[in-house]
């Protein structure tokens, strides 16, 4: 079955490319284009605009945990009532608005970024904007409901759980701080702030954050290597972080690393 679907007027697609450029950004250390890309983001999706709500509607099929059968149902029902109640004409001239700001302040080239999840987007967007026929339909509503009842790849089911549950996000942090011990240091104590209240904006400062700060980590670890060979493993682990959805376990992984950081830091001087 194929299907027409334009990128550019997938709000989904648009909002996680834009994500993409942002981490592109960060770790490329190109901070002026991170505002930018910052800057597009707080503007295009404010809490006042129809692409924030629809990107919410988007959201709520795409970003769920993995769901039974007859939930899954109800959500998407759900969803597409909703989104028929969206002004599409509103949608578009945002949309255009968008476009040409991605194009304007930074360039076409950023519409080809690779979306991991772009498969399901489209689907989304085909069922929610498309006059199908009823096989199209049936066929499509299969292949998303299919997805929201499995768990995707790199969004384990503890941590989305963790995501939309801020009580269940401070019994993380208490678990670290035990594990931790009780003195954490001033980076440690911002990444696991981030991470409890990241359902709040979607994760997009935990995202800034952890970007930025594991481009720092490498940087430090990287000087050192030249000293104790066995850094290299860690310059791997690190880079196996970038674009990837944040775990509890990967979590871990930062919290440990972010001390060893520290620890060649202070022997250093």
């Amino acid at each position: 079955m194929n299907l027409k679907h334009n990128k550019k007027r997938n709000t989904a697609v648009l909002f996680e490319i834009l994500c993409n450029e942002l981490t592109r950004s960060v770790v490329d250390e190109k901070l002026e284009r991170k505002q930018r890309v910052l800057a597009i983001i707080k503007e295009s999706f404010s809490k006042d605009t129809t692409l924030k709500k629809e990107l919410d509607i988007y959201k709520s099929v795409l970003e769920g945990d993995a769901l039974s059968a007859r939930r899954a149902e109800k959500v998407f029902k759900e969803a597409a009532q909703q989104y028929s109640c969206l002004n599409k004409e509103d949608i578009f001239e945002e949309q255009s608005a968008l476009i040409d700001r991605i194009n304007k302040a930074l360039t076409p080239d950023v519409f080809s970024n690779f979306i991991p999840s772009y498969t399901s987007m489209a689907t989304a967007h085909q069922l929610f904007n498309i006059d199908l026929k009823p096989r199209q339909r049936v066929v499509l509503e299969e292949r998303l409901l299919s997805f929201m009842m499995a768990t995707p790849i790199n969004e384990s089911k503890d941590f989305k759980k963790a995501s939309n549950d801020k009580l269940i996000h401070k019994m993380h942090v208490k678990k670290f701080n035990e594990s931790f011990g009780e003195s954490l240091l001033e980076n440690q104590k911002t990444l696991l702030s981030k991470f409890v209240n990241s359902f709040a904006d979607n994760g997009l400062e935990l995202k800034i954050f952890l970007n930025e700060e594991i481009s720092r980590m490498r940087n430090v670890i990287i000087e050192k290597s030249a000293e104790n060979s066995q850094l290299t493993a860690i310059i791997e682990t690190i880079d196996h972080f970038k674009g990837q959805w944040i775990t509890t376990e990967m979590l871990k992984k930062i919290l440990k690393i972010q001390q060893l950081t520290e620890e060649l830091q202070h022997n250093a001087d």
